[in-house]
């Protein structure tokens, strides 16, 4: 399980399930276990303003370097 947090102010975002290793490219909707992002029609933006992605069917596209993680990835 993994926090993904906001690049700019820090603020704690998604705990995620990331299965892998890799870069965080998108969050698949049913990996995500807490949200706490704000949601503007299909952008996802963080309380303080900073876009960190676009909304998609099955998950949220990040925008590159809008967020930073950290905490232990599931190895599949």
């Amino acid at each position: 399980m993994i926090t993904v947090k906001c690049a700019n102010c820090r603020k704690k975002l998604f705990r995620y399930e990331k299965v892998g290793k890799g870069r965080l490219w998108h969050l698949w909707k049913e990996r995500i276990t807490e949200d706490n992002s704000v949601r503007e029609g299909s952008e996802v933006r963080c309380a303080c303003g900073n876009f960190i992605g676009i909304e998609e069917a099955k998950w949220i596209k990040l925008k590159t370097h809008s967020v930073t993680y950290s905490g232990s990835i599931t190895k599949n």
